[in-house]
C-alpha cells in the first residue's frame, strides 16, 4: 500500500478536481437503484463518466464493501479508453483511502492508460516508481510502452528499454521481441533485426510466426530475397505454419524481378503445401517456366504430395505423369507418395499397375512401398491378395519390418481370421522382429470386438504392459463402451489402465 501510496501524489494535482465528483450527491445516476454486481456483470465498455462515478459509489457505500477483484473491474473498464484516465488515477486513489492495496493489473492498466495518451515518458517514469517502491513490473507491464515507442519511430528508446528490463530480470518473451524486431524492418534496419531474432535463439526464446513474417518481409522489401528465403524454410522446419503475409511477402519480391534459384523455389512452394494452399503453389510452379527456372525431382514430389493430401487425386496423378514426360525422373519416395495418395482415395487397381511397372522396370523398391500397397489392399478388402503380396517378399529380397507385420495382422483381424493373424504375431517374433503398441493394440481389439475372446485379450495387455506399452485410444474407447453396455466389468478397465500385475479376473 504504501508503494502506490507515492504513486498517487505524482498524479493527484492534475486530477483533484474529478476527486471532488466522489462527494457530490448530483453526481448520482439512475445506476444507484441498479445492484453493483448487475452492473459490472454486463459489461463497461463505452461507460460514461457519470455513469462511472455513480457505480463506484454505490460500491463504495455497499455493506460489506466489494472485493478487489469488483472494484479491479470497474478500474479497468473506466481506464480502457484515453478519456478517463485522470477519473482512473482518482479511483485508486479512493480505493486506497478504503484500505485497498491495488496490485500489479491496476498499476498495468494505467501504465497502458498513459500510452494511449501518447504520454510514454510519464508511463516510463511510472514504471520506475514501481520498481522504486518495491513492486517488480512484468512484460505485460512494459509491452505498450515498447509498443507506443515503436509506432511513434523511437525504435532506439525501445532497445533501450528491452536492455533496463534484462537489468530487472524480467522474463523476456518472443511477443517483445516482436515488437521491437517489427519496428527494426521497417526502419530498414535488417541487420539489426535479425542480430535481435539471433539474440532470441541464444535465450532460449522460441520465435513465431510474427517474429518471421516481420524478417521475411522485411528482407523481401528490401529486396534481400536470398536473406528471406532461407527463413522460411526454418520456419517450416520448425512446424511454423506460413500466413498470407508470409507468402504475400515472397511473391511480391518475386514479381518485382528478383530471381531465386530452384532450392528458393522449391522452399516456397513446399510452404504453399503445408500451409494446405498447393493450388498457389501450382501458379508458382507455372510462373517457374516462365521465368526459366527447371523444376526438379523436389518440386514436382512436393506438389504431388500436396495434391494427394488436398484429396485431388486426379491433379496428381497429371503432375506425375507431366514430371516423366519432362524428363524429371521420379525418386522411390515420389513414387510412394503417389502410391499411397491412390489407396488412400480408393484406387487400388490404379497403385497396383504402378507397382507392376516398377517391377518390370527393375526398380529397386524398400519395405515402405510395399507396406503401403500391402495396407491399401486390406483396407480395399483385399486381404487375400495382400497375404500373398506379403508371403512373396522373401522371393523378392525384402525383409518385413514391424510396420508390414503389423499392416498384414490388421487385415487379418478384419476378415475375422483371427488365428492367422495370431499365428502371423508369433511368427513375428520368431523371425526376430518385436511387436510394438500398434501390434498389440490391433490384436487386442480384434479379440475384443464382438465379445470375442476377452480372456486373450486381458493376456495381451499384460504382455503389452509388461514390454513398456500402453493402451491407446482407440482401444480405451471400445473398452469404455463396452462397460457401459455391461459387456466388461470394472477389473478389466483397472487392468487396462493400471500398472503391470493389476490383473482381471479373466486372467485367474
Amino acid at each position: 500500500m504504501k508503494m502506490i501510496g507515492r504513486l498517487i501524489p505524482f498524479h493527484r494535482k492534475a486530477f483533484q478536481p474529478r476527486i471532488a465528483l466522489f462527494l457530490s450527491s448530483s453526481a448520482f445516476s439512475v445506476l444507484i437503484n441498479v445492484s453493483y454486481n448487475e452492473r459490472l456483470g454486463s459489461g463497461l465498455v463505452d461507460i460514461k463518466k457519470d455513469d462511472a462515478v455513480a457505480l463506484f459509489q454505490t460500491m463504495i457505500q455497499s455493506r460489506p464493501l466489494p472485493s478487489l477483484v469488483d472494484f479491479s473491474r470497474l478500474f479497468s473498464g473506466i481506464a480502457r479508453t484515453k478519456h478517463k484516465l485522470g477519473f482512473a488515477f482518482s479511483v485508486m486513489g479512493k480505493m486506497l483511502k478504503l484500505g485497498f492495496e491495488p496490485g500489479s493489473h491496476i498499476s498495468n492498466t494505467l501504465v497502458n492508460g498513459l500510452c494511449l495518451k501518447d504520454k510514454v515518458s510519464q508511463a516510463v517514469d511510472l514504471i520506475d516508481r514501481m520498481v522504486d517502491n518495491g513492486c517488480q513490473p512484468d512484460g505485460a507491464t512494459y509491452g505498450p510502452v515498447l509498443n507506443r515507442m515503436c509506432k511513434s519511430g523511437n525504435t532506439a528508446s525501445a532497445l533501450d528499454l528491452l536492455r533496463k528490463m534484462e537489468d530487472r530480470k524480467i522474463k523476456l518473451d518472443a511477443v517483445t521481441y516482436n515488437i521491437i524486431i517489427d519496428s527494426l524492418c521497417k526502419d530498414g534496419s535488417l541487420d539489426d533485426a535479425l542480430s535481435l531474432f539471433n539474440e532470441m535463439e541464444t535465450k532460449g526464446i522460441k520465435p513465431n510466426v510474427f517474429t518471421y513474417n516481420s524478417l521475411i518481409r522485411g528482407f523481401c522489401s528490401a529486396g534481400r530475397w536470398d536473406d528471406g528465403a532461407p527463413l522460411l524454410r526454418d520456419m517450416i522446419t520448425r512446424g511454423i505454419t506460413p500466413t498470407v503475409i508470409t507468402f504475400n511477402s515472397l511473391i511480391d519480391s518475386f514479381v518485382k524481378g528478383c530471381d531465386p534459384d530452384i532450392l528458393t523455389l522449391d522452399i516456397l512452394i513446399n510452404g504453399y503445401c503445408k500451409a494446405k494452399r498447393v493450388d498457389e503453389g501450382m501458379r508458382l510452379f507455372r510462373k517457374m517456366s516462365l521465368r526459366r527456372v527447371v523444376a526438379d525431382t523436389v518440386t514436382y514430389k512436393t506438389l504431388v504430395q500436396g495434391f494427394c493430401q488436398s484429396g485431388k487425386i486426379n491433379a496428381a496423378k497429371e503432375l506425375f505423369q507431366e514430371m516423366v514426360s519432362e524428363g524429371a525422373h521420379p525418386d522411390i519416395m515420389t513414387y510412394g507418395i503417389l502410391l499411397d495418395g491412390l489407396c488412400d482415395n480408393g484406387e487400388v487397381e490404379e497403385a497396383l499397375g504402378i507397382l507392376d511397372k516398377m517391377h518390370k522396370s527393375k526398380t529397386e523398391l524398400d519395405i515402405g512401398i510395399y507396406n503401403i500397397i500391402i495396407h491399401g489392399m486390406c483396407n480395399a478388402s483385399k486381404v487375400d491378395d495382400a497375404w500373398d503380396l506379403f508371403c512373396s517378399l522373401p522371393l523378392r529380397g525384402v525383409k518385413p519390418n514391424v510396420k508390414t507385420y503389423t499392416v498384414m495382422i490388421s487385415g487379418l483381424c478384419k476378415k475375422g481370421s483371427l488365428s492367422e493373424a495370431g499365428m502371423l504375431f508369433r511368427k513375428m517374433g520368431e523371425d526376430g522382429i518385436v511387436p510394438n503398441d500398434c501390434t498389440y493394440n490391433t490384436l487386442i481389439r480384434a479379440h475384443l470386438r464382438g465379445g470375442g475372446d476377452l480372456a486373450t485379450s486381458a493376456k495381451l495387455i499384460e504382455e503389452m504392459k509388461s514390454c513398456g506399452f500402453s493402451s491407446d485410444a482407440s482401444t480405451v474407447k471400445m473398452v469404455m463402451d463396452m462397460l457401459s453396455s455391461g459387456e466388461l466389468d470394472k477389473s478389466f478397465l483397472n487392468m487396462l489402465s493400471g500398472p503391470f500385475g493389476a490383473k482381471s479376473s479373466l486372467l485367474d
